[in-house]
């Protein structure tokens, strides 16, 4: 009878240790990105699944997504001091890319305006840019490419992302502002509220690994409005964004482990769409090829291809070596034991359409593949 009450009270002061191990993470400086980062994300294929992921508040929580989070689709954020990007203007600020081009109306989040189609312009290299000390991690300014010009747009009320030391239940309101100067054309003015809430902490489980989180929920109410050629300005629809974002203190991580993304407009309650997690490179698996008519015969696929190429051929019959002829009939690429696949096709060949010869144990055969950019 003792032994048993002696492995009942072992047992008890596990889990006692355990639940005591597992406490709330507070938040510093540390959790946040800085010049230098290269973060990869991928996106979740099926954002709306996530919703029933909002309603898991308060302590000591277990998220486990699981397979719903598997993506091939990924982008890295890449964090650069501002005297390394266009805007060099932007001193003591660093940002990240977050396009290649857009046009005005898509940067800001708005819809088409009817009217003012003239001021959609066309922009390039756009940026994010922020400022992190002791006390806050704030959006401090934008960058767009006008007219072919870098044009630095400073806030002129910062954008506080997270404010340091963050616990667990701790409420945060802030507020911010910026503005656009189109010349001859237009001003857009833009002001929001950001109201944040370490809503709650527990362990997330990601394909990234399992981490000890603190997820805090901040909702965005934005306002623009838009004064062409000098008018008095016009209010444009209210919108709301809502992110989700799990941080952790732990392995030196910075940005969010994961983090949803909810939009909407006017009076529509934001829905989800976006949802993002961190990862490391994963290289994506090889489509199925498609199936042989005839068992000497050899696939290519993708057809056409745009990075990998795969060499469909019969297990008993290995290439031994295969040739790109171009259109003007010059061989520019010649490989010798392929193997059952070519890595970055784009790389060693200009888009277009080749004649592609293959020397296998048994035959040799010949095919057509478009090469795309």
């Amino acid at each position: 009878m003792k032994w048993r009450i002696t492995l009942l009270s072992f047992i008890l002061l596990i889990l006692i240790a355990k639940v005591q191990a597992q406490t709330s993470p507070d938040l510093t400086r540390t959790c946040a990105p800085v010049a230098g980062d290269s973060l990869r994300y991928y996106l979740a294929p099926n954002p709306l699944s996530f919703a029933p992921l909002l309603t898991q508040s308060g302590p000591a929580r277990t998220w486990n997504p699981g397979s719903a989070l598997l993506s091939e689709q990924s982008k890295v954020d890449l964090y650069q001091n501002a005297t390394q990007t266009p805007y060099f203007l932007l001193f003591g600020n660093y940002g990240r890319k977050i396009a290649d081009s857009s046009s005005l109306f898509e940067f800001l989040g708005l819809p088409p305006i009817p009217g003012v189609d003239s001021l959609n312009l066309p922009l390039t290299n756009l940026y994010e840019f922020y400022n992190l000390n002791n006390n806050r991690w704030a959006k401090t300014a934008q960058g767009i490419g006008l007219f072919g010009l870098p044009l630095p747009i400073f806030y002129s009320d910062a954008d506080e992302i997270l404010n340091f030391p963050l616990r667990y239940n701790e409420r945060d309101t802030s507020t911010f502002a910026f503005e656009i100067n189109v010349p001859t054309l237009a001003q857009i003015s833009r002001s929001g509220r950001r109201i944040s809430h370490a809503d709650a902490w527990g362990t997330l489980t990601t394909p990234y690994g399992t981490f000890n989180c603190l997820r805090v929920r901040s909702r965005t109410s934005i306002q623009d409005s838009i004064a062409i050629s000098g008018s008095a300005p016009i209010g444009l629809p209210a919108r709301n964004e809502i992110e989700t974002s799990w941080y952790t203190n732990e392995g030196g991580n910075r940005g969010p482990v994961l983090q949803i993304i909810e939009r909407g407009v006017l009076f529509f309650p934001p829905t989800v769409q976006e949802v993002r997690y961190r990862d490391r490179y994963r290289a994506p698996k090889p489509p199925p090829p498609p199936p042989l008519t005839d068992p000497g015969d050899v696939v290519l696929y993708p057809n056409p291809c745009q990075n990998t190429l795969y060499l469909g051929l019969h297990p008993l019959d290995p290439c031994s070596r295969i040739s790109f002829t171009d259109m003007h009939g010059k061989i520019t690429l010649d490989l010798s034991n392929p193997g059952s696949q070519i890595e970055n096709l784009p790389l060693l060949l200009a888009p277009g359409c080749y004649q592609v010869q293959l020397e296998a144990q048994y035959g040799n055969y010949s095919k057509r593949l478009l090469v795309i950019p």
